[in-house]
């Protein structure tokens, strides 16, 4: 016979407690980060519908959280804008990194929203 006893863990083990904890920070930053940058969205989306210079950058930010495969956003064109809309694009940067949802699925007419940004853009290029 063995000396060995099986026994079922602990299921409050440290380890189970760490793993908890981390899944609840995570959640904590997701909900943190959806709250400040849906009006963070908001602004952005109404000077990225304008005709200035700000508004393309931000057309093009918009696009890379969208799909950033073909919509690559270039770093300095966040010099292009103010500060606060500096501010509101990082906001809505870590938005998209935390929340674990897409950037459109968080806009009323999202996906045709920004298949109208994808549009202006393409016929700048040309």
């Amino acid at each position: 016979m063995s000396q060995h006893r099986v026994r079922t863990p602990d299921p409050r083990s440290r380890l189970s407690q760490a793993l908890a904890q981390v899944m609840h920070e995570t959640r904590q930053r997701q909900l943190e980060a959806e709250r400040e940058g849906l009006s963070a969205l908001e602004h952005l989306i109404r000077v990225a519908e304008g005709h200035s210079g700000q508004s393309h950058h931000l057309r093009r930010l918009l696009l890379g959280l969208y799909n950033g495969y073909h919509w690559p956003f270039e770093m300095q064109r966040l010099r292009g804008l103010d500060a606060d809309l500096q501010a509101d694009a990082l906001t809505v940067i870590r938005m998209a990194t935390y929340s674990g949802h897409e950037i459109h699925t968080f806009i009323e007419g999202g996906d045709a929203l920004l298949k109208r940004f994808w549009e202006i853009e393409e016929a700048e290029d040309e």
